[in-house]
């Protein structure tokens, strides 16, 4: 049995409206808003993120209905939250199948879309152990080009600081 998953922004706003009307909630106007941020997305953005994108034309959405929102959507499993402390907490919105490259240093997190194997690695669980997975991620953690690019310099320039200090440290010592 294969996972039908939404990946167009009016099905994706829609699979979030009836989640959380399956868990008993009413559908209100902030939650349409709400909702339809994350369906119109293509990042991966944090609770502030989303207050601030709908914060201007919607005065009216506190802080606390985005963030009770997006935990009721996470917690029902129609959103994934991916933490990286207690200031980096950002939302998966894409369901389908992908790697996220996330960087350490900057925190931004990139879609990758290539195929990872992740077809056949579900497949595979699914028959070695009965497990049928509804969704499936795999996360890469490591430096973005740019942050690496930034940390190289800054390695260089210690590097070259260190070297000019020796120099000096041996220069007053002769």
């Amino acid at each position: 049995m294969q996972t039908i998953i939404a990946t167009d922004p009016a099905a994706k706003n829609e699979h979030y409206l009836r989640t959380l009307k399956q868990a008993g909630l009413r559908i209100t106007p902030q939650r349409k808003v709400i909702c339809a941020y994350l369906a119109e997305t293509d990042r991966h953005p944090s609770a502030y993120q989303v207050y601030e994108g709908i914060a201007e034309t919607h005065p009216e959405i506190s802080r606390a209905t985005v963030y009770n929102t997006l935990n009721t959507l996470q917690e029902l499993g129609a959103i994934v939250e991916l933490s990286f402390g207690a200031d980096h907490t950002h939302y998966e919105t894409n369901p389908a199948p992908h790697v996220n490259l996330i960087c350490l240093r900057c925190h931004k997190i990139v879609d990758y879309h290539g195929d990872p194997g992740i077809d056949a690695l579900t497949e595979r669980v699914r028959d070695e152990l009965g497990f049928q997975s509804a969704a499936a991620r795999i996360d890469l953690v490591g430096f973005c080009s740019d942050c690496r690019s930034q940390r190289i310099a800054e390695i260089r320039a210690m590097a070259q600081c260190s070297s000019s200090s020796e120099q000096q440290t041996l220069g007053m010592l002769q």
